[in-house]
Order: structure tokens, then C-alpha cells, then sequence
């Protein structure tokens, strides 16, 4: 056998490139999958973040229509007045020496201050306000692939350090959707509890009204 490289020589010489041609696509491959993770879990932070934005736009509606409920007991208390005047004349004398306003918080106001307090104890806020990755499919690193030379490693260990950055921001991510679900949760056990008293107040607006109707009929 000689000195001078053979066939055999530059056989192995191509195995071996052809092998670290392969460790960098398969780099690459991994690299596009974990990229597409992130891409996944920032939609999903999407979602929540509008979801958060729908509750919110719910506890309105709630306050406002406990403020329209406010409106029909104010009006139900000045029926009251009036029909008390004039069924007998100490109704008159009694509404005479009774205040025809309360200066008390109407619930309304109260029920505003709940929902508002679920809102602002939401954990979720500073994430809301981040911006996301960027999310293209494939680093630069992971486009030269094709490349031939001693800087395989350099482009190998790039594309590693780029899977971890991205594994690590998967990490929080998933974390912060944890917390906007609990976000959610807060929220949506605060609209229950609030659409729980409003269906009491209605029940007790209708028992109000059926009794002034009846007060009426008797003086008519």
C-alpha cells in the first residue's frame, strides 16, 4: 500500500461530509418543527388575550344592565310613593316626612366595583402588552446546510443554541397561558356570582311590581 490517498480515502472523506451534511439538515428539520411550536403557542396567546378582551366587554353589559335595574327600583320606589298618597291620607302624611331619595350606594355601583376588581387583579395584563417572536421557519444558519467545511460544528451549535432559545421562550409561554386561564376563571366566577344577584334583584323587581299592580286594582 502507498502513501498517496486512494479511492478508499476519498470514500471515507465523502461519508464523512455526506454525515455532517445530514447532522445539519436533521438540525435544520428540528429547528423548523420547534419554530412552528412557537409560531402555535403565540396564536394561542392570541386567542386568550381576545377571549380576556370578550370577558371584559360581558362585565359591561352586567354593569350596565344592573344600572338599568338601578332605574326600575328608583321608579318602583316613586309608584310606591305615589300609590301610598293616594290610598289613604297617612300615606300622604308619611311620604310627606319620608325622604323621596336614598342616598345610599346603589347595588349597581357595588356590583361595577366587583367586576372591576377581577379585572384589575388580572396576572395576565403585562403579558397581554408583550410583543411576540419572530417567528420565521428557518434561521439563516440553518438555510446554509448545503455548505461544505470546517465550520460545520459553528453552524451546528447555532442552530442548537436557536432550539433552546426557542425552547425556553415555549416554556414561559406556556406558563403565561396558564396564567390568563386562571385570569379567565376569575373573571368568568366574578360574571356568575354578578348575573346570580342580578337574577335575585329581577325576581325581587317582579314580586315589587306584581304588588303595586294589585295596590292599584284595589283603588280603582
Amino acid at each position: 500500500m502507498g502513501d498517496g490517498w486512494d479511492e478508499r480515502n476519498w470514500d471515507a472523506v465523502r461519508r464523512q461530509e455526506q454525515k455532517k451534511q445530514e447532522v445539519l439538515v436533521q438540525a435544520s428539520k428540528n429547528s423548523e418543527r420547534i419554530r412552528k411550536m412557537v409560531r402555535q403557542v403565540e396564536e394561542t396567546k392570541t386567542i386568550g388575550a381576545e377571549t380576556l378582551g370578550e370577558l371584559d366587554k360581558q362585565s359591561e353589559q352586567l354593569k350596565r344592565v344592573h344600572g338599568e335595574v338601578d332605574k326600575i327600583d328608583n321608579n318602583l320606589n316613586v309608584a310606591d310613593r305615589t300609590i301610598r298618597g293616594m290610598e289613604s291620607v297617612w300615606g300622604s302624611i308619611r311620604n310627606m316626612w319620608s325622604k323621596g331619595t336614598s342616598t345610599s350606594k346603589p347595588p349597581s355601583a357595588t356590583e361595577a366595583q366587583r367586576l372591576d376588581r377581577a379585572i384589575e387583579q388580572r396576572q395576565s395584563s403585562k403579558i397581554m402588552q408583550r410583543g411576540t417572536v419572530d417567528a420565521a421557519p428557518v434561521r439563516a444558519e440553518a438555510k446554509a446546510v448545503k455548505e461544505y467545511g470546517d465550520d460545520w460544528r459553528e453552524k451546528q451549535r447555532k442552530l442548537e443554541d436557536q432550539q433552546d432559545e426557542d425552547l425556553d421562550h415555549i416554556s414561559r409561554a406556556v406558563r403565561e397561558l396558564k396564567t390568563m386561564s386562571m385570569d379567565m376563571g376569575y373573571t368568568l366566577d366574578a360574571q356568575t356570582k354578578s348575573i346570580e344577584r342580578l337574577s335575585d334583584r329581577t325576581d325581587a323587581v317582579d314580586a315589587r311590581l306584581a304588588k303595586s299592580n294589585v295596590r292599584v286594582k284595589r283603588m280603582l
